[in-house]
Protein backbone atom coordinates (compact mmCIF):
# COMPACT_ATOMS: atom_id res chain seq x y z
CA UNK A 1 0.00 0.00 0.00
CA UNK A 2 1.18 3.29 -1.19
CA UNK A 3 1.92 5.73 1.56
CA UNK A 4 -0.33 8.26 0.47
CA UNK A 5 -3.25 5.93 0.63
CA UNK A 6 -1.77 4.63 4.35
CA UNK A 7 -2.07 8.20 5.01
CA UNK A 8 -5.40 8.79 4.44
CA UNK A 9 -6.56 5.48 5.47
CA UNK A 10 -4.32 5.80 9.05
CA UNK A 11 -5.72 9.30 9.23
CA UNK A 12 -9.48 8.10 9.03
CA UNK A 13 -8.60 5.26 11.67
CA UNK A 14 -7.02 8.14 14.01
CA UNK A 15 -10.28 10.36 13.68
CA UNK A 16 -12.18 7.73 14.15
CA UNK A 17 -10.35 6.18 17.14
CA UNK A 18 -10.17 10.17 18.57
CA UNK A 19 -13.69 10.51 18.02
CA UNK A 20 -14.70 7.64 19.80
CA UNK A 21 -12.61 7.86 22.54
CA UNK A 22 -13.95 11.28 23.16
CA UNK A 23 -17.36 10.36 22.98
CA UNK A 24 -16.51 7.80 25.30
CA UNK A 25 -14.77 10.30 27.62
CA UNK A 26 -17.91 12.78 27.16
CA UNK A 27 -20.29 9.74 28.07
CA UNK A 28 -18.08 8.99 30.86
CA UNK A 29 -18.22 11.97 32.40
CA UNK A 30 -21.96 12.07 31.79
CA UNK A 31 -22.57 9.12 33.79
CA UNK A 32 -20.34 9.92 36.42
CA UNK A 33 -21.73 13.47 36.65
CA UNK A 34 -25.18 11.54 36.98
CA UNK A 35 -24.10 9.26 39.78
CA UNK A 36 -22.63 11.55 41.56
CA UNK A 37 -25.93 13.66 42.01
CA UNK A 38 -27.64 10.55 42.91
CA UNK A 39 -24.69 9.00 45.21
CA UNK A 40 -26.63 10.59 47.98
CA UNK A 41 -28.50 7.43 48.72
CA UNK A 42 -25.88 5.41 48.02
CA UNK A 43 -24.26 6.92 51.06
CA UNK A 44 -26.96 6.89 52.92
CA UNK A 45 -27.55 3.46 52.55
CA UNK A 46 -24.23 2.51 53.79
CA UNK A 47 -23.97 4.62 56.93
CA UNK A 48 -27.65 3.38 57.53
CA UNK A 49 -25.88 -0.24 57.65
CA UNK A 50 -23.61 0.40 59.29
CA UNK A 51 -25.73 1.74 62.26
CA UNK A 52 -27.46 -1.41 62.12
CA UNK A 53 -24.60 -3.16 62.75
CA UNK A 54 -23.49 -1.19 65.38
CA UNK A 55 -26.84 -1.85 67.41
CA UNK A 56 -26.83 -4.98 66.79
CA UNK A 57 -23.19 -5.51 68.46
CA UNK A 58 -24.10 -3.00 71.03
CA UNK A 59 -27.12 -5.19 71.54
CA UNK A 60 -24.92 -7.91 73.20
CA UNK A 61 -23.62 -5.87 75.80
CA UNK A 62 -27.21 -5.68 77.94
CA UNK A 63 -27.13 -9.20 76.97
CA UNK A 64 -24.29 -10.41 78.63
CA UNK A 65 -25.60 -8.44 81.34
CA UNK A 66 -28.81 -10.38 81.49
CA UNK A 67 -27.21 -13.99 80.84
CA UNK A 68 -25.12 -13.23 84.03
CA UNK A 69 -27.38 -11.49 86.04
CA UNK A 70 -27.77 -13.33 89.37
CA UNK A 71 -30.93 -13.37 91.83
CA UNK A 72 -32.52 -11.18 92.46
CA UNK A 73 -32.29 -10.16 89.05
CA UNK A 74 -31.28 -6.39 88.78
CA UNK A 75 -34.55 -4.74 86.91
CA UNK A 76 -31.69 -2.08 85.36
CA UNK A 77 -29.97 -4.94 83.33
CA UNK A 78 -33.48 -5.80 81.90
CA UNK A 79 -34.76 -2.05 81.00
CA UNK A 80 -31.14 -1.95 79.42
CA UNK A 81 -31.31 -5.16 77.04
CA UNK A 82 -34.85 -3.50 75.83
CA UNK A 83 -34.00 0.25 75.32
CA UNK A 84 -30.60 -1.58 73.21
CA UNK A 85 -33.22 -3.77 71.56
CA UNK A 86 -35.50 -1.06 70.78
CA UNK A 87 -32.37 0.93 68.98
CA UNK A 88 -31.85 -2.08 66.87
CA UNK A 89 -35.41 -2.01 65.77
CA UNK A 90 -35.33 1.85 64.95
CA UNK A 91 -31.84 1.29 62.92
CA UNK A 92 -33.46 -1.56 60.82
CA UNK A 93 -36.34 0.26 60.18
CA UNK A 94 -34.43 2.97 59.12
CA UNK A 95 -32.57 1.61 56.54
CA UNK A 96 -35.78 -0.37 55.34
CA UNK A 97 -37.13 3.40 54.60
CA UNK A 98 -34.10 4.00 52.84
CA UNK A 99 -34.44 0.88 50.47
CA UNK A 100 -37.85 2.25 49.74
CA UNK A 101 -37.16 5.67 49.61
CA UNK A 102 -35.35 5.48 46.39
CA UNK A 103 -35.04 2.77 43.45
CA UNK A 104 -32.07 0.91 44.70
CA UNK A 105 -29.14 0.42 41.99
CA UNK A 106 -28.85 -3.43 40.14
CA UNK A 107 -25.33 -3.13 42.44
CA UNK A 108 -27.32 -2.73 45.78
CA UNK A 109 -29.93 -5.74 45.11
CA UNK A 110 -29.48 -7.82 47.76
CA UNK A 111 -26.49 -6.15 49.93
CA UNK A 112 -28.84 -6.62 52.81
CA UNK A 113 -31.06 -9.92 53.36
CA UNK A 114 -33.18 -7.99 55.73
CA UNK A 115 -35.57 -11.22 55.91
CA UNK A 116 -32.76 -13.55 57.16
CA UNK A 117 -31.82 -11.30 59.56
CA UNK A 118 -35.57 -10.60 60.89
CA UNK A 119 -35.42 -14.31 61.30
CA UNK A 120 -32.20 -14.80 63.00
CA UNK A 121 -32.33 -12.01 65.30
CA UNK A 122 -35.68 -13.20 66.17
CA UNK A 123 -34.75 -16.56 67.19
CA UNK A 124 -31.80 -15.19 68.92
CA UNK A 125 -33.70 -13.00 71.02
CA UNK A 126 -35.98 -15.77 71.72
CA UNK A 127 -33.53 -17.73 72.78
CA UNK A 128 -31.76 -15.36 75.05
CA UNK A 129 -35.22 -14.55 76.77
CA UNK A 130 -35.57 -18.27 77.58
CA UNK A 131 -32.46 -18.79 78.83
CA UNK A 132 -32.67 -15.37 80.59
CA UNK A 133 -35.32 -17.09 82.76
CA UNK A 134 -33.90 -20.14 84.16
CA UNK A 135 -32.48 -19.96 88.10
CA UNK A 136 -28.72 -18.89 87.79
CA UNK A 137 -27.65 -22.50 88.56
CA UNK A 138 -28.98 -23.91 85.35
CA UNK A 139 -27.69 -21.47 82.96
CA UNK A 140 -24.45 -24.31 81.98
CA UNK A 141 -21.64 -22.09 80.06
CA UNK A 142 -22.63 -24.87 77.23
CA UNK A 143 -26.16 -22.64 76.71
CA UNK A 144 -24.21 -19.68 77.64
CA UNK A 145 -22.19 -20.27 74.70
CA UNK A 146 -24.45 -21.28 72.55
CA UNK A 147 -26.95 -18.61 72.86
CA UNK A 148 -23.66 -15.66 72.47
CA UNK A 149 -22.56 -18.08 69.50
CA UNK A 150 -26.54 -16.95 68.00
CA UNK A 151 -25.89 -13.19 68.35
CA UNK A 152 -23.10 -13.10 67.21
CA UNK A 153 -24.21 -14.66 63.97
CA UNK A 154 -26.50 -11.42 63.57
CA UNK A 155 -23.68 -8.61 62.91
CA UNK A 156 -21.57 -10.62 59.97
CA UNK A 157 -25.10 -10.30 58.00
CA UNK A 158 -25.15 -6.66 58.36
CA UNK A 159 -21.83 -6.35 57.62
CA UNK A 160 -22.59 -7.76 54.67
CA UNK A 161 -24.20 -5.08 53.73
CA UNK A 162 -21.66 -2.90 54.82
CA UNK A 163 -19.26 -4.46 52.69
CA UNK A 164 -21.80 -4.18 49.66
CA UNK A 165 -22.57 -0.04 50.29
CA UNK A 166 -19.00 0.84 50.59
CA UNK A 167 -18.16 -0.77 47.31
CA UNK A 168 -21.47 0.76 45.57
CA UNK A 169 -19.81 3.85 47.07
CA UNK A 170 -16.36 3.30 45.75
CA UNK A 171 -17.63 3.03 42.27
CA UNK A 172 -19.58 6.21 42.65
CA UNK A 173 -16.89 8.29 44.16
CA UNK A 174 -14.22 6.61 43.55
CA UNK A 175 -11.65 9.60 45.50
CA UNK A 176 -13.29 8.71 48.75
CA UNK A 177 -12.67 5.29 48.45
CA UNK A 178 -9.91 5.08 50.85
CA UNK A 179 -12.13 7.10 53.69
CA UNK A 180 -14.97 4.59 53.18
CA UNK A 181 -12.65 1.61 53.41
CA UNK A 182 -11.40 3.25 56.55
CA UNK A 183 -15.10 3.55 57.82
CA UNK A 184 -15.82 -0.01 57.25
CA UNK A 185 -12.70 -1.14 59.14
CA UNK A 186 -13.67 1.12 62.15
CA UNK A 187 -17.40 -1.31 62.20
CA UNK A 188 -15.18 -3.98 61.67
CA UNK A 189 -13.16 -3.13 64.45
CA UNK A 190 -16.54 -2.40 67.37
CA UNK A 191 -17.53 -5.97 66.22
CA UNK A 192 -14.92 -7.25 67.18
CA UNK A 193 -14.19 -5.27 70.02
CA UNK A 194 -17.38 -6.36 71.37
CA UNK A 195 -16.68 -10.06 70.73
CA UNK A 196 -13.55 -9.59 73.06
CA UNK A 197 -15.94 -8.11 75.63
CA UNK A 198 -18.59 -11.36 74.83
CA UNK A 199 -16.06 -13.80 75.36
CA UNK A 200 -15.75 -13.46 79.25
CA UNK A 201 -19.32 -13.68 79.50
CA UNK A 202 -19.34 -17.64 80.58
CA UNK A 203 -16.69 -16.91 83.10
CA UNK A 204 -18.01 -13.99 84.69
CA UNK A 205 -21.74 -15.73 84.36
CA UNK A 206 -20.44 -18.64 85.74
CA UNK A 207 -17.51 -17.56 87.86
CA UNK A 208 -15.30 -20.15 86.57
CA UNK A 209 -11.75 -19.27 85.96
CA UNK A 210 -11.03 -18.74 81.85
CA UNK A 211 -10.02 -22.12 80.13
CA UNK A 212 -6.71 -22.63 78.00
CA UNK A 213 -9.13 -22.19 75.15
CA UNK A 214 -11.14 -18.96 76.18
CA UNK A 215 -7.33 -17.66 75.93
CA UNK A 216 -6.50 -18.65 72.81
CA UNK A 217 -9.51 -17.01 71.81
CA UNK A 218 -8.73 -13.90 73.61
CA UNK A 219 -5.60 -13.62 71.93
CA UNK A 220 -6.83 -14.29 68.41
CA UNK A 221 -9.24 -11.41 69.14
CA UNK A 222 -6.70 -9.30 70.19
CA UNK A 223 -4.46 -10.12 67.06
CA UNK A 224 -7.56 -9.48 64.77
CA UNK A 225 -8.15 -5.94 66.67
CA UNK A 226 -4.58 -4.65 66.44
CA UNK A 227 -4.47 -5.55 63.22
CA UNK A 228 -7.85 -3.55 62.15
CA UNK A 229 -6.12 -0.46 64.17
CA UNK A 230 -2.95 -0.79 62.19
CA UNK A 231 -5.20 -0.83 58.45
CA UNK A 232 -7.21 1.85 60.55
CA UNK A 233 -3.60 4.07 60.04
CA UNK A 234 -2.27 3.09 57.64
CA UNK A 235 -1.61 6.52 56.17
CA UNK A 236 -3.57 6.10 52.54
CA UNK A 237 -4.39 9.81 51.62
CA UNK A 238 -4.56 13.63 52.91
CA UNK A 239 -7.85 12.31 55.20
CA UNK A 240 -4.99 11.11 57.85
CA UNK A 241 -3.92 14.45 58.28
CA UNK A 242 -7.23 16.09 59.26
CA UNK A 243 -7.36 17.59 62.31
CA UNK A 244 -10.48 15.86 63.56
CA UNK A 245 -9.22 12.39 62.15
CA UNK A 246 -6.10 12.86 64.07
CA UNK A 247 -8.01 13.76 67.36
CA UNK A 248 -10.12 10.92 66.71
CA UNK A 249 -7.76 8.11 66.33
CA UNK A 250 -5.71 9.24 70.03
CA UNK A 251 -9.07 9.28 71.91
CA UNK A 252 -9.97 5.49 70.58
CA UNK A 253 -6.05 4.95 71.12
CA UNK A 254 -6.60 6.40 74.91
CA UNK A 255 -9.82 4.75 75.83
CA UNK A 256 -10.37 1.86 73.54
CA UNK A 257 -6.82 0.21 73.48
CA UNK A 258 -5.36 1.60 76.78
CA UNK A 259 -8.80 1.45 79.51
CA UNK A 260 -10.79 -1.01 77.78
CA UNK A 261 -8.20 -3.69 77.13
CA UNK A 262 -6.58 -2.75 80.22
CA UNK A 263 -9.85 -4.07 81.71
CA UNK A 264 -10.05 -7.12 79.67
CA UNK A 265 -6.39 -8.10 80.99
CA UNK A 266 -7.56 -7.31 84.64
CA UNK A 267 -10.36 -10.13 84.13
CA UNK A 268 -7.62 -12.62 82.69
CA UNK A 269 -4.89 -11.47 85.48
CA UNK A 270 -7.82 -12.59 88.19
CA UNK A 271 -8.60 -15.76 86.27
CA UNK A 272 -4.88 -16.65 86.76
CA UNK A 273 -4.08 -15.45 89.77
CA UNK A 274 -7.65 -17.83 90.99
CA UNK A 275 -8.68 -14.62 92.57
CA UNK A 276 -12.68 -13.83 92.06
CA UNK A 277 -13.36 -11.26 89.40
CA UNK A 278 -15.18 -9.27 91.25
CA UNK A 279 -17.56 -8.19 88.92
CA UNK A 280 -20.61 -9.65 87.26
CA UNK A 281 -21.76 -9.63 83.34
CA UNK A 282 -23.58 -6.31 83.74
CA UNK A 283 -20.50 -4.46 85.52
CA UNK A 284 -18.42 -5.08 83.36
CA UNK A 285 -20.23 -4.09 80.31
CA UNK A 286 -20.87 -1.04 81.90
CA UNK A 287 -17.37 -0.10 82.56
CA UNK A 288 -16.41 -1.64 78.75
CA UNK A 289 -19.17 -0.79 76.63
CA UNK A 290 -17.90 3.42 77.05
CA UNK A 291 -14.81 2.67 76.28
CA UNK A 292 -15.92 1.36 72.67
CA UNK A 293 -17.74 4.77 72.45
CA UNK A 294 -14.59 6.63 70.18
CA UNK A 295 -14.26 3.96 67.72
CA UNK A 296 -17.88 4.93 66.69
CA UNK A 297 -16.86 8.41 66.96
CA UNK A 298 -14.33 7.60 64.12
CA UNK A 299 -16.48 5.93 62.04
CA UNK A 300 -19.08 9.27 61.90
CA UNK A 301 -15.90 11.80 61.92
CA UNK A 302 -14.96 9.63 58.80
CA UNK A 303 -18.72 9.47 57.45
CA UNK A 304 -18.71 13.26 57.61
CA UNK A 305 -15.32 13.30 55.70
CA UNK A 306 -17.09 11.22 52.92
CA UNK A 307 -19.99 13.31 52.95
CA UNK A 308 -17.83 16.73 52.20
CA UNK A 309 -15.55 14.61 49.71
CA UNK A 310 -18.52 13.86 47.65
CA UNK A 311 -20.50 16.83 47.24
CA UNK A 312 -16.61 18.34 46.24
CA UNK A 313 -17.11 15.62 43.61
CA UNK A 314 -19.85 16.33 42.11
CA UNK A 315 -19.18 20.05 41.98
CA UNK A 316 -15.63 18.60 39.95
CA UNK A 317 -17.58 16.38 37.73
CA UNK A 318 -19.91 19.18 36.31
CA UNK A 319 -17.05 21.44 36.04
CA UNK A 320 -15.32 18.35 33.92
CA UNK A 321 -18.27 17.57 32.07
CA UNK A 322 -18.14 20.83 30.92
CA UNK A 323 -14.82 20.77 30.41
CA UNK A 324 -14.47 17.98 28.28
CA UNK A 325 -16.94 19.16 26.20
CA UNK A 326 -14.51 22.05 25.33
CA UNK A 327 -11.37 19.78 24.80
CA UNK A 328 -13.36 17.17 22.52
CA UNK A 329 -14.44 20.02 20.16
CA UNK A 330 -10.40 21.84 20.35
CA UNK A 331 -8.55 18.23 19.63
CA UNK A 332 -10.97 17.48 16.54
CA UNK A 333 -10.46 20.79 15.01
CA UNK A 334 -6.57 20.21 15.82
CA UNK A 335 -6.81 17.14 14.37
CA UNK A 336 -8.26 18.11 11.11
CA UNK A 337 -5.40 21.20 10.45
CA UNK A 338 -2.45 18.70 11.82
CA UNK A 339 -3.71 15.83 9.20
CA UNK A 340 -3.18 18.39 6.31
CA UNK A 341 -0.06 20.05 7.68
CA UNK A 342 1.46 16.29 7.91
CA UNK A 343 0.53 15.41 4.60
CA UNK A 344 1.69 18.44 3.08
CA UNK A 345 4.84 18.86 4.88
CA UNK A 346 6.13 15.58 6.29
CA UNK A 347 4.35 12.58 4.28
CA UNK A 348 5.30 13.09 0.59
CA UNK A 349 9.06 14.52 1.86
CA UNK A 350 9.00 11.17 4.19
CA UNK A 351 8.10 8.89 1.34
CA UNK A 352 10.34 10.25 -1.43
CA UNK A 353 13.59 10.26 1.13
CA UNK A 354 12.26 6.10 2.53
CA UNK A 355 12.41 5.13 -1.22
CA UNK A 356 16.02 6.65 -1.23
CA UNK A 357 17.25 5.14 1.90
CA UNK A 358 15.51 1.57 0.21
CA UNK A 359 17.48 2.09 -2.40
CA UNK A 360 20.84 2.92 -0.61
CA UNK A 361 20.48 -0.06 1.14
CA UNK A 362 20.23 -2.56 -1.52
CA UNK A 363 23.21 -0.84 -2.86
CA UNK A 364 22.32 2.04 -4.72
CA UNK A 365 24.04 4.61 -4.58
CA UNK A 366 22.55 7.20 -6.67
CA UNK A 367 22.11 10.53 -5.44
CA UNK A 368 19.38 11.25 -2.76
CA UNK A 369 15.86 13.41 -3.76
CA UNK A 370 16.00 17.14 -3.91
CA UNK A 371 15.22 19.43 -0.85
CA UNK A 372 18.07 19.59 1.50
CA UNK A 373 18.00 23.41 1.20
CA UNK A 374 15.12 23.19 3.54
CA UNK A 375 15.22 24.58 6.81
CA UNK A 376 13.46 22.74 9.00
CA UNK A 377 13.54 18.33 10.05
CA UNK A 378 13.11 17.49 6.75
CA UNK A 379 15.91 19.27 5.05
CA UNK A 380 17.92 18.07 7.94
CA UNK A 381 16.96 13.81 6.85
CA UNK A 382 17.89 15.05 3.42
CA UNK A 383 21.54 16.25 4.09
CA UNK A 384 21.62 13.37 6.10
CA UNK A 385 20.63 10.68 3.83
CA UNK A 386 23.65 12.13 1.31
CA UNK A 387 26.05 12.34 3.79
CA UNK A 388 24.80 8.93 5.03
CA UNK A 389 25.11 7.78 1.50
CA UNK A 390 28.57 8.87 1.13
CA UNK A 391 29.44 7.35 4.38
CA UNK A 392 27.85 4.03 3.42
CA UNK A 393 30.20 4.26 0.59
CA UNK A 394 33.49 4.57 2.47
CA UNK A 395 31.67 1.89 5.25
CA UNK A 396 31.56 -0.57 2.50
CA UNK A 397 35.01 -0.31 1.34
CA UNK A 398 36.65 -0.24 4.71
CA UNK A 399 34.62 -3.46 5.52
CA UNK A 400 35.83 -5.47 2.88
CA UNK A 401 39.39 -4.50 3.93
CA UNK A 402 38.43 -5.15 7.10
CA UNK A 403 37.31 -8.72 6.16
CA UNK A 404 40.67 -9.30 3.85
CA UNK A 405 42.76 -8.48 7.01
CA UNK A 406 41.25 -10.28 9.33
CA UNK A 407 40.89 -13.63 7.46
CA UNK A 408 44.67 -13.15 6.89
CA UNK A 409 45.57 -12.46 10.51
CA UNK A 410 43.33 -15.09 11.34
CA UNK A 411 45.28 -17.85 9.38
CA UNK A 412 48.80 -15.82 10.30
CA UNK A 413 48.01 -16.42 13.71
CA UNK A 414 47.38 -20.84 13.56
CA UNK A 415 49.84 -20.70 10.93
CA UNK A 416 53.52 -21.67 10.54
CA UNK A 417 55.24 -18.58 8.83
CA UNK A 418 57.63 -21.03 6.72
CA UNK A 419 55.90 -24.64 6.36
CA UNK A 420 52.34 -23.29 6.17
CA UNK A 421 51.16 -25.97 8.51
CA UNK A 422 49.95 -24.99 12.27
CA UNK A 423 51.77 -23.49 14.86
CA UNK A 424 52.70 -24.84 18.26
CA UNK A 425 49.94 -22.45 19.88
CA UNK A 426 47.06 -23.70 17.57
CA UNK A 427 48.55 -27.23 17.51
CA UNK A 428 47.93 -27.12 21.67
CA UNK A 429 44.54 -25.75 21.56
CA UNK A 430 44.07 -28.44 18.92
CA UNK A 431 45.14 -31.38 21.26
CA UNK A 432 43.90 -30.19 24.25
CA UNK A 433 40.43 -30.23 22.36
CA UNK A 434 40.99 -34.06 21.13
CA UNK A 435 42.05 -35.47 24.07
CA UNK A 436 38.95 -34.50 26.18
CA UNK A 437 37.33 -35.88 23.69
CA UNK A 438 39.65 -39.06 24.10
CA UNK A 439 39.12 -39.20 27.85
CA UNK A 440 35.48 -38.86 27.28
CA UNK A 441 35.27 -41.56 25.17
CA UNK A 442 37.78 -43.74 27.08
CA UNK A 443 39.80 -44.01 23.77
CA UNK A 444 43.89 -43.50 23.50
CA UNK A 445 45.74 -40.68 22.14
CA UNK A 446 48.91 -40.96 20.60
CA UNK A 447 51.64 -37.65 19.48
CA UNK A 448 54.41 -38.24 17.72
CA UNK A 449 57.14 -36.02 18.15
CA UNK A 450 59.82 -35.58 15.61
CA UNK A 451 63.05 -33.74 13.99
CA UNK A 452 65.40 -33.58 11.08
CA UNK A 453 68.49 -35.11 12.17
CA UNK A 454 71.98 -32.96 12.08
CA UNK A 455 70.02 -30.04 10.90
CA UNK A 456 72.64 -27.77 12.28
CA UNK A 457 75.21 -29.40 9.72
CA UNK A 458 72.81 -28.38 7.31
CA UNK A 459 72.74 -24.45 8.06
CA UNK A 460 76.49 -24.52 8.33
CA UNK A 461 77.03 -26.31 5.26
CA UNK A 462 74.66 -25.17 2.66
CA UNK A 463 73.23 -21.68 4.72
CA UNK A 464 69.84 -21.13 6.23
CA UNK A 465 67.96 -21.00 3.02
CA UNK A 466 68.79 -24.48 2.24
CA UNK A 467 68.00 -24.95 6.24
CA UNK A 468 64.22 -23.45 5.35
CA UNK A 469 64.31 -25.11 2.22
CA UNK A 470 64.67 -28.25 4.14
CA UNK A 471 61.92 -27.82 6.78
CA UNK A 472 59.62 -26.53 3.95
CA UNK A 473 59.80 -30.19 2.09
CA UNK A 474 59.79 -32.21 5.07
CA UNK A 475 56.52 -30.18 5.79
CA UNK A 476 54.97 -31.17 2.45
CA UNK A 477 56.04 -34.60 2.67
CA UNK A 478 54.30 -35.44 5.88
CA UNK A 479 51.35 -33.58 5.02
CA UNK A 480 51.05 -35.58 1.99
CA UNK A 481 51.22 -39.03 4.06
CA UNK A 482 48.77 -38.13 6.34
CA UNK A 483 45.07 -38.84 6.59
CA UNK A 484 42.30 -36.45 7.31
CA UNK A 485 41.87 -36.54 11.00
CA UNK A 486 45.83 -36.41 11.16
CA UNK A 487 47.17 -33.51 12.32
CA UNK A 488 50.68 -31.99 11.61
CA UNK A 489 52.33 -28.82 13.36
CA UNK A 490 56.05 -27.38 13.46
CA UNK A 491 56.53 -27.44 17.19
CA UNK A 492 59.99 -25.57 17.26
CA UNK A 493 62.80 -24.96 14.98
CA UNK A 494 63.58 -28.42 13.55
CA UNK A 495 60.70 -29.82 15.41
CA UNK A 496 57.48 -31.43 14.16
CA UNK A 497 54.71 -32.92 15.86
CA UNK A 498 51.51 -35.02 14.53
CA UNK A 499 48.86 -36.17 16.63
CA UNK A 500 46.78 -39.37 14.51
CA UNK A 501 43.33 -40.03 15.09
CA UNK A 502 42.45 -41.52 18.02
CA UNK A 503 44.48 -45.04 17.76
CA UNK A 504 47.15 -47.16 19.67
CA UNK A 505 50.69 -47.51 20.77
CA UNK A 506 51.20 -49.34 17.52
CA UNK A 507 49.12 -47.79 15.30
CA UNK A 508 51.01 -44.65 16.10
CA UNK A 509 54.42 -46.46 16.01
CA UNK A 510 53.83 -47.61 12.53
CA UNK A 511 52.50 -44.48 11.16
CA UNK A 512 56.19 -43.03 12.57
CA UNK A 513 57.65 -45.43 10.48
CA UNK A 514 56.11 -44.52 7.42
CA UNK A 515 57.04 -40.48 8.02
CA UNK A 516 60.82 -41.68 8.74
CA UNK A 517 60.97 -43.96 5.41
CA UNK A 518 59.05 -41.13 3.45
CA UNK A 519 61.65 -38.33 4.55
CA UNK A 520 64.30 -40.61 4.36
CA UNK A 521 63.36 -41.84 0.77
CA UNK A 522 62.80 -37.60 -0.16
CA UNK A 523 65.42 -36.38 -2.32
CA UNK A 524 65.47 -32.34 -1.74
CA UNK A 525 67.01 -30.76 -4.73
CA UNK A 526 68.04 -26.93 -3.33
CA UNK A 527 67.94 -24.05 -5.10
CA UNK A 528 71.83 -24.62 -6.64
CA UNK A 529 70.68 -27.80 -7.98
CA UNK A 530 72.58 -30.07 -5.10
CA UNK A 531 70.45 -33.12 -3.87
CA UNK A 532 70.31 -32.96 -0.08
CA UNK A 533 69.18 -36.08 1.63
CA UNK A 534 67.91 -35.83 5.38
CA UNK A 535 66.53 -38.31 7.65
CA UNK A 536 64.51 -37.31 11.35
CA UNK A 537 64.36 -39.41 14.66
CA UNK A 538 60.87 -39.95 15.96
CA UNK A 539 59.66 -40.31 19.35
CA UNK A 540 56.03 -41.62 20.11
CA UNK A 541 53.69 -41.56 23.39
CA UNK A 542 50.17 -42.58 23.93
CA UNK A 543 48.09 -41.54 26.50
CA UNK A 544 44.73 -43.27 27.72
CA UNK A 545 42.51 -42.46 30.83
CA UNK A 546 40.33 -39.33 32.03
CA UNK A 547 43.32 -38.21 33.89
CA UNK A 548 45.99 -37.72 30.41
CA UNK A 549 47.44 -34.00 30.34
CA UNK A 550 48.72 -33.11 27.22
CA UNK A 551 51.75 -31.59 28.57
CA UNK A 552 52.71 -34.93 29.75
CA UNK A 553 52.03 -36.82 26.83
CA UNK A 554 54.12 -34.00 25.04
CA UNK A 555 57.12 -34.91 27.56
CA UNK A 556 56.41 -38.89 27.64
CA UNK A 557 57.18 -38.22 23.49
CA UNK A 558 60.04 -35.81 24.02
CA UNK A 559 61.63 -38.68 26.12
CA UNK A 560 61.34 -41.39 23.57
CA UNK A 561 63.10 -38.50 20.99
CA UNK A 562 65.96 -38.09 22.73
CA UNK A 563 66.15 -42.57 23.00
CA UNK A 564 65.94 -42.54 19.09
CA UNK A 565 68.85 -39.47 18.97
CA UNK A 566 71.19 -41.65 21.46
CA UNK A 567 70.14 -45.10 19.93
CA UNK A 568 71.42 -43.96 16.55
CA UNK A 569 68.98 -41.23 14.69
CA UNK A 570 66.98 -41.66 12.03
CA UNK A 571 64.86 -44.38 14.07
CA UNK A 572 61.48 -44.84 15.76
CA UNK A 573 61.19 -44.73 19.85
CA UNK A 574 57.89 -45.17 21.86
CA UNK A 575 57.24 -44.30 25.64
CA UNK A 576 58.43 -46.94 28.44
Amino acid sequence: MRLTRLFALTGAVLALLVCGMLGRLLWGEWEHYRAAGSGHHTLQLMQRAMIAAEKLSFERGPVNAVLGDHVPANPAYRARLLRARADTDQALAQLRHELAAEPIPAALAGALPLAPLDQALAAARQTVDQLAALPPARRTPERLELTVERMFRLVPLALDAVTGYTRASEQVYPRIGRILAKARLTVELREFAGRLGSALTVPLASGRPLTEGDHERLQFLRGRIEQLRQLIKIPSGDIDTEPRVLAAVARMDQLYFDSGQRLVSEVEQASRAGRPYGMDTGQFAQRYVPCMAPILALRDVLLEEAQAQALRDFQQARRELMLALLVGAAILLALTLLLLILRRRVVIPLLRATRAVVRLGNGDFSPPPSGARRDDEIGDMLRALATLRANSMDRQRLEQERLHLIEELKVRADTDYLTGILNRRAFTAAGNLRLRGASERNEALAVILFDVDHFKSVNDSYGHDAGDQVLIRIADVVRASLRDGEIVARYGGEEFVVMPACCGLEAARALAERLREAIANEPLTLSDGYILRVTASFGVAVAHGPHAVLDDLFHAADLALYRAKHNGRNRVESQV
